[in-house]
């Protein structure tokens, strides 16, 4: 447990300030996500890594994080078409693996798709999207030691419990919304911060409990080793993908509903 403390406050030392400070602290610390990430994907199916479709994986996310929203269908079509072009013509990438691969970095790219959004509106309402994300986390983990004896799903996390998952979705829900209570009271309607407060906690279960389903199909207790205690970035960045996504719809449609 204290290593996992440990490596925890580390790594939150060195991805909060970018993600308070926004602009090259920001796209430096996307980029080696991303980086990291495209070699994750393709680690956890096992056998020998094609270094070269790793660099295609980490081109294909920086160019659909970079070019505007108008630009971002006719990049991922071009993806998809160079996905089944490298399968047809090479090894390097199964049927089945296509569609892994597809849909991982679908969810690289719209979720830094989602940082984008979200930083229209600054740096704080980041913090607070990361607080019911990591908030849920830190609870989860210790209401499920503590006090967890109900498995959840076992089949997919044998460790998680409902006691946890509870737990998780308080002290993410509470730390959200006090955040927003006190730092951005004025931001959003009181309605949307309570029930974002409210779902994301759930949201950032889910994209745990996905990526789980993701290393249980591969028989992988990790997808990396880079934080120790921690496994690779996509173990701790499993959440806050899905957070940032989720929370990125929340924003387009009070933007519609504002217009129409």
């Amino acid at each position: 447990m204290k290593q996992r403390f440990v490596t925890g406050l580390i790594i939150a030392l060195v991805a909060i300030p970018p993600l308070v400070l926004g602009g090259i602290p920001l796209l430096l610390l996307v980029f080696a996500v991303s980086g990291l990430a495209s070699y994750e994907i393709l680690a956890v199916r096992g056998g020998k890594i094609s270094w070269g479709l790793v660099a295609f994986l980490f081109a294909s996310t920086l160019v659909m994080y970079l070019v505007p929203i108008d630009f971002y269908i006719p990049a991922i079509i071009a993806f998809l078409i160079v996905l089944f072009v490298i399968h047809i013509f090479t090894k390097e990438i199964s049927i089945e693996d296509l569609s892994y691969v597809f849909v991982m970095t679908m969810i690289l790219t719209l979720a830094v798709k989602g940082i984008i959004h979200i930083y229209n509106y600054g740096g704080l309402v980041m913090i607070y999207v990361a607080l019911a994300c990591f908030g849920c986390d830190i609870g989860a983990y210790f209401f499920g030691v503590f006090f967890g004896k109900h498995k959840l799903i076992e089949r997919i996390s044998p460790k998680k419990t409902w006691e946890g998952a509870i737990g998780g979705w308080f002290t993410g829900a509470v730390a959200s919304y006090a955040f927003a209570m006190l730092v951005i009271p004025n931001m959003f309607d009181p309605g949307v911060i309570l029930f974002s407060s409210l779902t994301l906690p759930i949201i950032a279960q889910i994209g745990d409990l996905s990526f789980s389903a993701v290393k249980r199909q591969y028989h992988v207790k990790d997808f990396g080793s880079i934080f120790p205690g921690h496994g690779g970035v996509l173990d701790r960045v499993d959440s806050l993908l899905f957070c940032l996504m989720y929370f990125h719809a929340i924003l387009l449609f009070i933007e519609v509903m504002v217009i129409i």
